[in-house]
């Protein structure tokens, strides 16, 4: 018997923070091109679909066509993900709810950046319609569908009491949105959440921390960690960071996607557009600690199939196998649910994931299964509600 990885590729599927975007180049194509390319590989995606961008859409085609327009290929490509056996769960950003169309872009309500920072009625409303919607839309095609997973928009959850009690409300009864070890002043701080890796019941007042028992909101954590950023070496040899970062030789193909992706993206969203009211940032002072990070430091990384190379990608797979936090599991036969994160919006194509699968596929082989979101909640569940009675 031997441990084994579910991987779950996530997609966080919207349009730019600011609102800005063209919903059928950034969003609508690259969907269906991941999930031609997930699927000749064997894997499936869970899209996190954000749903008060969509209502937005939906209440501006009272008066614009091709509002109208977007609101149905959204709905329509949904409904085809279920239909090609991926799956879509809930994404908010808050700042969506009462955004206006005024001069050819979207206004958002920056006010509202967290989910936290909502009403509690509103909150609790809000959260019932978009599970409400998601189900009537995809029941469509799948009888069987259910919205039970949640992923709040920037990971902004903090703090978490009244969201995990109204998600609990509406019928969500898993949770995504905490990745170890990241941190971003006034919004969130998850340096010491549970795990990096193991799902876990969260405390009822802290979604970071696990509760006293095995009940109520499950977080399944997107997989991170800590790794060492030599931000001028990257920029100056790729190959060379990420071979002392991450003893990983990346081929001269990775490095030409990643350089031109990077590219492509800061052109579609250029830094000036970053600085939205309601974050953190604005230009740091040249202290010695800001000009010392800009040649080493340590930052959080995740999983994600946009930006690492293949060979890093199955690097870190390789290395769970091996943590010392998995001990008591690597000799069972049981499945642990790995989260890789993505957005359409952030990759120019799909060579680097097309890459990373035929990686996992040669190097892992059967010790890696393909889930969705879903599958990964109810394995554990189960697997949970096992340990206990046994």
């Amino acid at each position: 018997m031997e441990m084994k990885i579910g991987l779950v590729f996530i997609n966080d599927w919207e349009l730019f923070g600011d609102g800005s975007g063209d919903y059928f180049k950034i969003q609508h194509q690259p969907l269906l091109e991941l999930l031609d390319t997930v699927e000749l590989h064997g894997a499936r995606l869970t899209v996190m679909a954000e749903v008060a961008q969509q209502w937005a859409y939906r209440n501006l085609s009272r008066g614009q066509s091709w509002a109208g327009e977007i609101a149905r290929s959204w709905e329509s490509i949904l409904r085809e993900t279920v239909r090609r056996g991926s799956d879509v769960q809930f994404h908010l950003h808050p700042q969506w709810l009462n955004a206006r169309y005024e001069k050819n872009r979207w206004q958002l309500d920056l006010r509202y950046w967290a989910v936290s920072s909502l009403e509690p009625g509103i909150m609790e409303q809000v959260l019932k319609d978009g599970k409400d919607y998601l189900e009537r839309l995809l029941r469509e095609v799948d009888p069987n569908y259910k919205c039970i997973a949640f992923r709040a928009g920037s990971y902004c959850i903090q703090p978490s009491a009244k969201v995990i009690e109204n998600l609990l409300k509406a019928g969500i009864i898993c949770d995504t949105s905490v990745p170890r070890g990241w941190y971003e002043p006034g919004f969130y701080d998850y340096c010491d959440s549970h795990s990096n890796i193991l799902p876990w019941f969260a405390d009822p007042e802290n979604i970071k921390y696990k509760g006293a028992r095995n009940e109520g909101l499950l977080e399944l954590p997107p997989y991170s960690w800590t790794a060492l950023d030599l931000p001028i070496l990257k920029k100056l040899s790729m190959r060379l960071f990420y071979l002392l970062t991450s003893g990983a030789l990346i081929g001269r193909d990775d490095e030409r996607w990643l350089r031109e992706n990077d590219r492509i993206f800061r052109r579609r969203y250029p830094p000036g557009r970053r600085a939205l009211d309601g974050q953190t940032g604005g230009k740091p002072g040249l202290s010695l600690k800001y000009l010392l990070s800009k040649i080493i430091s340590r930052r959080p990384t995740q999983l994600n199939y946009d930006f690492l190379p293949p060979a890093v990608f199955v690097g870190r797979l390789q290395k769970i196998f091996r943590d010392r936090s998995l001990r008591d599991w690597k000799d069972r036969d049981v499945v642990i649910p790995v989260l890789a994160g993505g957005h359409v919006k952030t990759m120019h194509n799909c060579r680097n994931i097309d890459r990373i699968l035929k990686e996992v596929n040669s190097c892992l082989g059967e010790r890696v299964v393909y889930w969705t979101l879903r599958e990964a909640v109810d394995y554990w569940l189960d697997l949970i509600k096992e340990e206990d009675t046994g």
